[in-house]
């Protein structure tokens, strides 16, 4: 059964960022959560060495990483917008099924609007999921496309969309500057794969899953992201992230003020496997937080559609020895071939019985060690899976 709950203001039990008025109960300690090092946007933009340094790190050993959005103009606006977000998320999902059913353009060949539960799959047994989606575009929403088909209370409230997807882009270009010159490549090499103003698969995303209070319920399956970087806002536990070298699976605990920031495949593609996408899934929230209707906002940032998906050159990619000659594929291609694996009642293109899911088969496996390269162990990065802490880490 769904809980509502009211709160006064000022409870701590809130993140206050989200204006989310109810109460949540905290994620239980005794869980087993992933360590995902603490990255502040403050730093990165103004240029700490170190904070670079972590950054790059998170990115070559899990591609998991909180952002603490705190302390910056850019990161308050983004929290700001977020919480403007959540709003109105729910008021989408209150709409009546059969109007949220008339925005379903799946069989349109659109990637973009209304998903209901149980449309696509989890794993290759055919499993299906448990969520409601919504995908909403940046290139929709910023008049650079045709526009979409939307319910009247996405369409009058196109200013705050306009506002949410710029400011994730000034974030995401922040990181992309830090991640290429990392990398020894020119600052801006991420960032002109990903122009603003320029047709690509970038979208917001509104997520909600029914509780499983009894049960501990797969709510979507394990994957790779498509695209390059993804921005996650949520206040409850759910999404667990397999560790590397492992079959273990472990929380990644929501932290107020902080987004969870996860790369895809196409920064494994455009870095020769130096950085890493990392399998995760969802479950149902641990503890009390089970009872509660789960709803995530989530940015996903994915390359110009006619970017090709293949290694650029030069820094550290280069020292990696010969391009193996691999032509790669657009972005927009790669995109497609991904998603419609999952889909059911597409056609070929989608999942028709066990075994089709492999034709959405994204990254997974492709790690390289750098170990004797330049001095750094990838696939382990100071980690010590059996207590699940990292030294310098946070936890």
């Amino acid at each position: 059964m769904e809980m509502e709950v009211g709160i006064p203001p000022g409870d701590p039990l809130v993140d206050t960022s989200y204006n989310s008025g109810s109460r949540i109960p905290p994620f239980p300690d005794y869980i087993h959560t992933a360590p995902l090092l603490t990255i502040s946007l403050a730093k990165i933009l103004a240029s700490n060495k170190e904070e670079h340094e972590r950054l790059f790190t998170a990115s070559r050993s899990l591609g998991f990483f909180y952002l603490d959005m705190r302390e910056c103009v850019e990161g308050e606006m983004l929290l700001s917008h977020a919480g403007s977000m959540f709003s109105l998320m729910n008021e989408f999902f209150k709409l009546p099924m059969e109007e949220k059913r008339q925005y379903d353009l799946s069989k349109k060949g659109s990637y973009f609007g209304y998903k209901g539960k149980g449309k696509e799959v989890m794993d290759d047994q055919g499993n299906v999921d448990h969520n409601e989606m919504y995908n909403i575009s940046k290139d929709d929403i910023l008049a650079i496309s045709d526009p979409l088909p939307a319910p009247f209370i996405i369409g009058s409230n196109r200013p705050l969309l306009q506002s949410y997807v710029q400011s994730n882009h000034l974030v995401l270009t922040t990181l992309f500057g830090s991640l290429s010159t990392s990398l020894g490549l020119p600052p801006d090499t991420f960032a002109n794969l990903h122009r603003f103003d320029v047709p690509s698969g970038c979208h917001a995303r509104f997520i909600q899953v029914h509780p499983y209070p009894d049960l501990l319920q797969q709510t979507l399956g394990e994957h790779t992201d498509f695209g390059s970087l993804s921005i996650l806002f949520n206040r409850l536990g759910g999404l667990q992230v397999q560790l590397p070298d492992s079959h273990n699976w472990v929380y990644v605990r929501p932290v107020a003020g902080s987004a969870i920031v996860n790369l895809g495949d196409a920064m494994v593609k455009f870095s020769a496997g130096i950085l890493r996408s990392n399998l995760h899934r969802v479950v149902s929230p641990p503890g009390e937080q089970a009872g509660l209707m789960r709803h995530s906002l989530v940015y996903f940032c994915r390359p110009e559609h006619e970017a090709i998906l293949k290694r650029v050159e030069g820094g550290l990619i280069d020292a990696e020895g010969e391009d193996n000659g691999e032509e790669g594929v657009s972005s927009r291609e790669w995109l497609e071939r991904r998603h419609l694996a999952r889909k059911i009642g597409v056609g070929a293109v989608g999942f028709q019985r066990p075994g089709d899911l492999a034709k959405g088969k994204g990254t997974e496996g492709s790690r390289i060690a750098l170990d004797g390269k330049n001095g750094v162990n990838t696939s382990v990065v100071g980690w010590d899976w059996r207590c699940g802490l990292m030294d310098g880490l946070d936890g």
